[in-house]
C-alpha cells in the first residue's frame, strides 16, 4: 500500500452485522457511489451496517490520477499489481482453475492473484474485519455486468437461499427489470474471490453485485476513456436504484439462518497449490 487508509464505517443497529464493500477494483467507482448511498439511507431494521466504501484506495487514486485513461488492468489492481479479488484463500484446499479470469500466476495479468493468499494488506485487513465482526451477510459492489454473482455453492439449501436473495434484490430495484443471478453448480469454479471465502469459511451469505448493466455501459460508448465502460456518467439514479436492491437483499438474508458449516470446509488451507 501507499499509505492510504482502509476505511470502515459502522452504523449501529439492533441486530447482526451486514457488510457492504466496494471498489476492490480501483476503476469501479460506481460501487463506491452505491455504498455511500447505503450510508446515507435510513436504518436497516434488525441489522448493524458496516460499510467499506473503497477497498483498493491505491487503485482508486491511480484511476483518478490517470483521468480514467490507460490500461484497465493497472487501474483494477493494487499498488503491488495484485487483483485483490483473487487474493483470498480457496475453500477446501481447492486448486486454482486454469481459466484466466479465475486468477493468474502471471504478474502481468489483470487477474494476478499475488504470491500467496491474503498476501496483500488490503485483503488481509478486510479478512481481519470479517473474522472480528462475523457478518451474517455481505454485498460486494463491482461493475459493469448488471449481474449478481453469489458464492459458488451446490448444496440445495445454499443454492435456494441465494435464489431468494437474488429475487429480493430485483424487487428492491423497483420498476427496473433487475439484475439476474449468474451461476451454475456444475461449471462454476473457485477463483480466490471474496464471496467464496466468506460463504464457505465464515458462514456468511455473500453476493457480488455488478452494478451498471451491459446495456447502460454500451450506451456510453461515445465517451472515450475506459473509465466509462465501468461507471455511469450520471451516477445518482443508479446509486439510488442499486442501493435499494442491496438493502432488500440484506434484509432478506436476515430472515435466513447463517449458512451451515459444511464438513468439507474444515480442511481449508491458505495455499494456491
Amino acid at each position: 500500500m501507499q499509505g492510504r487508509p482502509l476505511l470502515a464505517v459502522t452504523l449501529p443497529g439492533d441486530g447482526p452485522v451486514v457488510l457492504v464493500t466496494a471498489a476492490i477494483h480501483g476503476i469501479e467507482y460506481v460501487g463506491t457511489q452505491v455504498a455511500l448511498e447505503i450510508l446515507r439511507a435510513g436504518p436497516l431494521p434488525g441489522a448493524t451496517r458496516v460499510v467499506c466504501p473503497v477497498l483498493n484506495p491505491d487503485g482508486y487514486a491511480r484511476t483518478w490520477e490517470q483521468v480514467g485513461e490507460g490500461g484497465v488492468a493497472a487501474m483494477r489492481k493494487n499498488a503491488r499489481g495484485v487483483d485483490l479479488n483473487r487474493n483470498f484463500p480457496l475453500p477446501w484446499s481447492a486448486t486454482p482453475s486454469r481459466l484466466g479470469v479465475a486468477g493468474s500466476d502471471d504478474p502481468a495479468a489483470a487477474t494476478y492473484r499475488g504470491p500467496a493468499p491474503l498476501s496483500e494488506p488490503e485483503a488481509s485487513g478486510l479478512a481481519a474485519l470479517v473474522q472480528a465482526r462475523r457478518p451474517h451477510a455481505s454485498a460486494n459492489l463491482h461493475s459493469f455486468l448488471g449481474t449478481l454473482f453469489a458464492a459458488r455453492v451446490w448444496h440445495p439449501g445454499d443454492w435456494m437461499g441465494y435464489q431468494r436473495l437474488s429475487k429480493a434484490f430485483r424487487a428492491g430495484q423497483g420498476t427496473w427489470p433487475g439484475y439476474r443471478r449468474l451461476g451454475t453448480p456444475l461449471f462454476d469454479v473457485f477463483t480466490g474471490e471474496l464471496e467464496d471465502w466468506q460463504h464457505h469459511v465464515q458462514q456468511c451469505w455473500a453476493v457480488c453485485v455488478e452494478c451498471l448493466s451491459l446495456g447502460e455501459s454500451w450506451r456510453q460508448r461515445a465517451l472515450p476513456a475506459p473509465f466509462w465502460r465501468f461507471n455511469p456518467a450520471e451516477p445518482g439514479p443508479l446509486a439510488t436504484r442499486d442501493a435499494a436492491g442491496v438493502r432488500s437483499l440484506l434484509s432478506a438474508a436476515l430472515t435466513l439462518p447463517r449458512p451451515p458449516a459444511r464438513p468439507e470446509a474444515a480442511a481449508t488451507r491458505p495455499s494456491w497449490r
